[in-house]
């Protein structure tokens, strides 16, 4: 596989992923890609979601980064850390976007542990891909996602977090080096509403910041609408809080594990469908208990009706601020609009409760 680099004064057929000249600047390549995000428009590729339905924390400090837990990536200009077309290929380059703008190419981030304790990699739990620099060279080189495997010539970077300035709010931000052979690299974007990520040992480091994903509670009710539009339910809420914390399917599944319900089978009447669900959610509200998050879990209850039959299992939103459903009595997990019963007819919801 090739791609084309494209300068005012050349054409040069390069391997994935490219070589390059040890002088050249990370601001003067890859803009002419001929996939490159377009500057101040919307990225193109599947909605995730319905844009800033899903919404971002205040910083969150360093020293709090639980390998559990899928953060955002944010640097001093309000751009994110992302996935170039939205991680569509067999790998793909790492730059910083508006969020607002490129949000189809933003993933959920994890750290293989707290970056202040110890050097950590960046996952994207949607590929499996971790964050690999283009390289060894001890000037600069282009940080791209691929899996772990990728080669050796393209190392998978462990960064540490360090204290960087405080934001005029009184957010502290940090920077992220890695250990190249003994050389420190700091992880950099150029100016600009989007530009490529690299590491850099002489560029100036991004002074970067760690956010959760967050859904609006007053959101809720148009995020169920639109999964389930000719449904009459009712939503009960039951918290004032205003936000509640997206979240990963791995941590969908880890709250399945963690529950022990893939030991229990349905029985009539004492522990069927909706005791499952109990379950579930009570666990869910466990597991948030060990972590201590600033709001509770976008996890719920959900009842719905065929017209032969009721069932009861858990919803839940997303980071992409999809709604999903998990079925607790054997861990499998569907879009809401997808959700039906043995028979295929769609399940219509009656009763909501997160």
């Amino acid at each position: 596989m090739t791609i084309l680099r494209i300068t005012p004064t050349e054409t040069i057929d390069l391997l994935v992923p490219p070589q390059r000249e040890p002088h050249a600047d990370p601001g003067d390549l890859l803009a002419g890609h001929l996939h490159a995000p377009r500057r101040g428009e919307d990225s193109t590729g599947r909605a995730r979601g319905d844009g800033p339905v899903i919404t971002l924390s205040d910083p969150i400090p360093a020293e709090q980064i639980d390998a559990n837990t899928p953060y955002v990536i944010k640097d001093a200009h309000g751009r994110v850390l992302s996935v170039q077309d939205a991680g569509s290929g067999t790998w793909e380059w790492a730059y910083f976007g508006a969020y607002d703008s490129y949000w189809t190419d933003v993933f959920p981030l994890q750290f293989s542990g707290n970056p202040v304790d110890k050097p950590s990699s960046i996952t994207m739990p949607a590929r499996t891909w971790p964050l690999h620099s283009n390289g060894t060279a001890t000037s600069w080189e282009y940080a791209f996602w691929a899996p772990s495997d990728y080669g050796s010539s393209y190392p998978v970077m462990s960064l540490t977090a360090k204290a960087a300035q405080v934001t005029p709010e009184g957010f502290q931000t940090y920077t992220l080096s890695w250990n190249n052979g003994g050389t420190t690299m700091s992880l950099c974007a150029d100016s600009g509403s989007w530009n490529w990520a690299y590491v850099s040992s002489t560029h100036a480091a991004a002074a970067l910041t760690f956010h959760k994903f967050y859904v609006q509670r007053k959101k809720l009710d148009s995020l169920f609408s639109a999964a389930w539009p000719d449904a009459s339910y009712d939503l009960k809420l039951n918290t004032g809080d205003s936000h509640y914390e997206a979240l990963t399917t791995s941590q969908v599944m880890a709250t399945y594990h963690n529950s022990g319900l893939a030991q229990y089978s349905w029985k009539a009447n004492y522990f069927d469908c909706d005791d499952f669900s109990y379950v579930y959610k009570a666990q869910s509200s466990k597991d948030a208990y060990a972590v201590s998050p600033e709001y509770g879990y976008a996890v719920g209850i959900i009842f719905g009706r065929t017209a032969g039959s009721a069932h009861a299992v858990n919803v839940f939103i997303d980071t992409s601020g999809t709604v999903q459903v998990i079925e607790p009595q054997n861990g499998q997990i569907v879009e809401g609009k997808d959700w039906k019963d043995r028979t295929g007819a769609a399940y219509s919801p009656y009763f909501i409760l997160m």
